[in-house]
C-alpha cells in the first residue's frame, strides 16, 4: 500500500492571477504566510517526521521564494510543476504549449534537474496537456479526480505516463475552506485516508503552506504526522510521487 504526500506550494499566486500583486492586502493575503513562514513551517516538521514530501511548484512562486525551493531539494523532497501562474488549462488553447514548457524550463533551471510530474494549478486539463507534457519527458500526472487509484494515461496521448490520482477528501483545503475545526478536519482526513487504503491501497494527502486553507500553522501541522502514523498502522508506506509512478509503470 502506498501513501503519497504531497504539498501545493501556494503562496499569493491564486490572487495574484487576477489582482495586481501590489494590491494585494488584508484578508487577500494569506498567501503571504507561505513565504514569512508557512513553507519553512512545513518542511521543519517534514524534516523532524523523517518524511520525505512532493512539492508541487508553480513556477511564479518558485521565482518569488528561491531560497525556500533551493532548502526544498536540499532536504531530499521531490520537486514537480504545478504550472506557471495558475492559469486554466482547458482555456489557454494555442497557449499551452508556451506556458507549459516556459514554467518546465524555468524549474529545471532553478532545480538543476527537469520536474517529470506535473499538477494542474486549477484542476483543469485540456486534451492538449497530457501529450505536451509526455513530449517533455514528464512521467505522472497528479490532477484527477476520477479515480480511487492509479492508471495509465496511454489512452489520452501519455504513453509511458500515469495518472496519480488526488482526493478532494484528502486535502486540507477543502476542509479548512468549510471553517471546520482542526479536529473535525483531522477527523474527516483520517475516515477517507482509511477508507481509501482499505479499497485500493493508495492515497494521496494534498497539503498547503498557507495560513488560511493550509496546515502552515504551528496548531494544525502536528495533524500531518499522525494521519501518516495511522497510514502506516494500516500498512502503507510513504512513497515519493516519482516512486509511485515508476512502480505502477511496472507493474
Amino acid at each position: 500500500m502506498s501513501l503519497l504526500l504531497t504539498v501545493n506550494v501556494h503562496g499569493i499566486g491564486p490572487e495574484a492571477a487576477t489582482i495586481p500583486e501590489a494590491e494585494i492586502f488584508g484578508r487577500d493575503a494569506h498567501g503571504r504566510y507561505t513565504y514569512r513562514i508557512g513553507l519553512s513551517r512545513v518542511l521543519d516538521a517534514l524534516r523532524d517526521y523523517g518524511l520525505k514530501a512532493t512539492f508541487f511548484w508553480p513556477s511564479s512562486e518558485a521565482q518569488r521564494i528561491p531560497a525556500l525551493l533551493e532548502r526544498c531539494l536540499k532536504d531530499g523532497h521531490e520537486l514537480a510543476s504545478n504550472g506557471r501562474a495558475f492559469e486554466d488549462h482547458s482555456k489557454l488553447g494555442a497557449d499551452e504549449d508556451a506556458v507549459i514548457e516556459e514554467a518546465h524550463d524555468l524549474l529545471s533551471r532553478l532545480a538543476g534537474t527537469a520536474p517529470i510530474g506535473f499538477r494542474s494549478p486549477t484542476g483543469t486539463l485540456s486534451e492538449r496537456t497530457i501529450p505536451i507534457l509526455q513530449r517533455l519527458g514528464y512521467r505522472y500526472d497528479s490532477s484527477f479526480l476520477d479515480d480511487d487509484a492509479p492508471y495509465s494515461l496511454a489512452q489520452y496521448g501519455g504513453a509511458g505516463m500515469v495518472e496519480l490520482p488526488i482526493s478532494e477528501g484528502l486535502t486540507d483545503a477543502t476542509h479548512f475552506r468549510r471553517r471546520v475545526t482542526q479536529d473535525r478536519a483531522e477527523a474527516l482526513l483520517g475516515e477517507e485516508l482509511t477508507a481509501l487504503l482499505g479499497v485500493d491501497g493508495y492515497a494521496c494527502l494534498t497539503f498547503h503552506p498557507r495560513a488560511d486553507i493550509g496546515i502552515g500553522r504551528a496548531a494544525r501541522l502536528p495533524m500531518l504526522e499522525r494521519l501518516v502514523r495511522l497510514a502506516e498502522k494500516r500498512g502503507a508506506t510513504p512513497v515519493l510521487c516519482r516512486d509511485a509512478a515508476e512502480q505502477t509503470l511496472t507493474n
